[in-house]
């Protein structure tokens, strides 16, 4: 609903939206995101993933990782390279996969949690039908900027919560209770941190409502970067602060432990923010160049046939 939904609006055909919307809504069809591959994650527009026209259909091949929810969706998003011989942006096309067909081979990557909502895909001859097409022949970079900003949208506005629950709501409020139940809040560097922690949530959360406006409007706002950067600080913070609230006690683990174990769960999920949706850097890339002009770093790749590109 927060990603796919959204760029249908904005990129689908009315056939398109009255096919997928319905089904997307009430949950009926399961979707997932197939964009980055092993060797194309912070330069995703260099991916090697190739959609050959067959008839009214296309033959994919390749290979995607990280893909969230592969594992039981029903339809993926795919970017998939359509067009070798012209620069890397220019020869991208949007596609919806079918996952439940022969030549998709879903495996799960098991996290730092110990969870496994991530997986790898291997894509060996499966089809796409030609209605299956989002956006132009050859204009994918552009429906999946859509798409990007959609999903760091929802990752700068909304973050994962402790696992158990035990120890309570998310966010400040979590965070003034732990520290309340330590017995710190009077300690002058805790209310210090606690309250730093507060105020960059709600200078986030701003921030947000202010992208959301653009988005609206039919833009794809690169603010988004900074939410979503500035989510992935927080859950760092926050984290740091719990530890520091616990003190010895966040050296435990396990289900007799729920305020050590929600401190370690938050700690290492952090890093899932840092990394998808595009990697810190990534976002403070598109932060320095489209929201304070300063100049691209160079990309020497970017004006030439991608068959010419060298890949290794």
């Amino acid at each position: 609903m927060s990603m796919m939904g959204p760029t249908l609006i904005v990129h689908g055909t009315e056939e398109q939206r009255q096919e997928h919307l319905p089904r997307i809504l009430s949950g009926e069809v399961a979707w997932a995101q197939g964009y980055s591959e092993p060797g194309s994650g912070s330069d995703l527009a260099s991916l090697q993933t190739r959609a050959v026209r067959d008839g009214d259909e296309w033959v994919v091949n390749g290979q995607k990782v990280w893909n969230t929810g592969a594992h039981y969706a029903d339809m993926g998003i795919l970017v998939a390279r359509t067009d070798w011989d012209v620069p890397k942006h220019r020869g991208i096309s949007f596609f919806f996969l079918p996952m439940k067909q022969e030549g998709v081979t879903v495996r799960p990557l098991r996290q730092i949690t110990d969870e496994a909502h991530f997986n790898e895909v291997f894509i060996d001859g499966a089809f796409v039908p030609e209605e299956n097409l989002l956006g132009p022949l050859n204009g994918g970079w552009g429906v999946l900027q859509t798409a990007l900003a959609y999903e760091r949208s929802v990752m700068g506005d909304n973050a994962r919560g402790p696992r158990s629950g035990a120890g309570g709501p998310k966010g400040e409020l979590s965070l003034l209770g732990l520290a309340q139940e330590a017995g710190r809040i009077g300690e002058p560097v805790v209310r210090q941190r606690v309250a730093q922690a507060i105020a960059w949530r709600q200078l986030n959360r701003l921030n947000t409502q202010r992208a959301k406006a653009e988005l609206a409007q039919g833009n794809s706002s690169p603010i988004m970067s900074l939410g979503k950067l500035a989510m992935s600080r927080i859950l760092h913070e926050e984290a740091r602060v719990r530890t520091l609230l616990l003190g010895a006690e966040s050296l435990l683990e396990g289900p007799d432990h729920p305020r050590a174990e929600d401190a370690n769960f938050l700690a290492l999920n952090a890093y899932f923010t840092s990394i998808g949706g595009g990697t810190d850097q990534v976002q403070r890339n598109i932060i320095g160049e489209r929201v304070l002009g300063l100049p691209k770093e160079p990309e020497v790749d970017r004006t030439i046939p991608f068959r010419e590109v060298k890949a290794g």
